[in-house]
């Protein structure tokens, strides 16, 4: 939350503009007046869908301005819900009473405890779930500093605004019941958790989360797919390994056959060295290194990413971007941690980190090994099928070869990048 020293001249022109206007009494507003405020709150995200329409500038002769003071209740869970309120500026926190069985024998079984679930800030808004559901209401609020409020009274929400929260709500709730970390919560529960949910959209290659920041958000896909890549070193001069490789093949010749059993297990030990080459501190002040982005997985929907390092608090050593337009459904850690700690203690104990880089860098050779060894099979064939005779000498090969496109031959997982994906069926 920005406070009125931080803003900067444009956004604390546009807050007075807005704030003297709401001080006008509604019956006091004309066309004018609402046209100039419909044109100034067109941005607010409460208006978004219907920004600049008449259902916008009829709904702006009913706003009024509401002024809190610090620690004061805005509203008190329990209490009829007549209104939602979007912050306009300031900080607000909600604290939610839940009723919890002690076990205690002898004594009452049930006490009620106050737990935190978030805070909201400029732009943020509350009070809806009352007003959609016709429930009382579901928290309690209280503002931390001096806040300004856009009030917007039962009616002309229901008019105007109701329809849109409905169907938007209760589609992120439906996704939401589908996910199996979240299939055990309450209906309430889930109801507080979906509304502090934010709903985000990413074009084809736009970066999400960038390697070496900090997040403190789980993202579960609701459409398309993410893409998740690390950026590796090599070195820009590989004769090196091609030379240890020979190296070792030239001495096994020469040796006896129990000597060539042993140098075959010091061979095989050798080669994980040498697969899993890197840059020296030689080479990379020389420069002679390269940076390869690897691709470990693609996440798809019902996914959840980056839960290992969300819920330990550490930087992501991955990049997640979108593989094509997708929309995620971005939920704060801190939100789930105070609202259903089992559900976190449950991500956190299954989450695993992506593999290192020595690992990945002795999988980029195994698969490049591979696909040259595609490569040259597919050339062996294709010279064959020049030859007349061969070919009818390898006829039986040749028909195995095409009953079996080689183009669908992958190489065998025996590496399980799964280690972030918690899908629902």
């Amino acid at each position: 939350m920005k406070s009125n020293k931080y803003l900067d001249n444009e956004e604390i022109e546009l807050y007075e503009k807005i704030k003297a206007l709401l001080e006008i009494p509604p019956l006091k507003r004309d066309d004018k007046t609402c046209l100039e405020l419909m044109n100034l709150t067109k941005n607010l995200k409460i208006f978004e869908h219907i920004s600049r329409s008449i259902e916008h500038q009829n709904i702006c002769g009913t706003l009024l301005l509401e002024t809190y003071k610090p620690n004061e209740v805005i509203i008190k869970q329990g209490d009829k819900g007549e209104c939602l309120y979007y912050i306009l500026h300031g900080l607000v926190t909600m604290q939610l009473s839940i009723q919890i069985d002690t076990g205690i024998k002898d004594k009452s079984q049930v006490v009620r405890v106050k737990k935190n679930i978030g805070e909201l800030t400029d732009g943020g808004f509350f009070g809806e779930i009352s007003l959609i559901y016709n429930l009382p209401r579901t928290a309690t609020v209280t503002a931390v500093t001096e806040t300004s409020l856009i009030r917007i009274d039962k009616k002309p929400f229901n008019r105007y605004l109701k329809y849109l929260f409905e169907g938007q709500l209760e589609d992120l709730i439906e996704f939401m019941e589908l996910c199996p970390i979240f299939r055990d919560m309450s209906k309430d529960l889930l109801i507080h958790l979906a509304i502090r949910s934010k709903v985000k959209k990413f074009a084809t290659g736009q970066i999400i989360l960038k390697a070496e920041s900090k997040c403190d958000y789980i993202y579960i896909i609701r459409r398309g797919t993410v893409k998740v890549t690390k950026e590796i070193k090599f070195i820009k001069n590989e004769k090196k390994i091609i030379k240890n490789k020979q190296l070792i093949k030239s001495r096994s010749q020469i040796l006896t056959l129990e000597e060539y059993k042993n140098l075959k297990e010091l061979e095989k030990q050798k080669m994980k060295e040498i697969l899993s080459f890197g840059p020296t501190n030689q080479d990379l002040l020389e420069n002679n290194f390269v940076n390869k982005q690897i691709t470990l997985e693609v996440l798809k929907i019902g996914d959840i990413f980056p839960s290992y390092y969300a819920c330990n608090e550490i930087y992501l050593d991955v990049q997640f971007e979108s593989d094509n337009p997708c929309e995620l459904i971005e939920v704060d850690i801190g939100n789930i941690k105070e609202i259903i700690p089992e559900t976190y203690e449950f991500i956190k104990k299954y989450a695993r980190p992506y593999p290192n880089e020595q690992f990945l860098r002795r999988f980029h050779y195994i698969n490049e090994s591979w696909m040259k060894f595609k490569k040259d099979v597919k050339f062996k064939i294709m010279a064959d099928s020049l030859n007349i005779k061969s070919l009818k000498k390898n006829n039986m090969r040749m028909k195995i070869y095409n009953n079996k496109n080689l183009n669908d031959v992958q190489l065998p997982m025996i590496f399980n990048f799964k280690s972030q994906r918690m899908k629902f069926k």
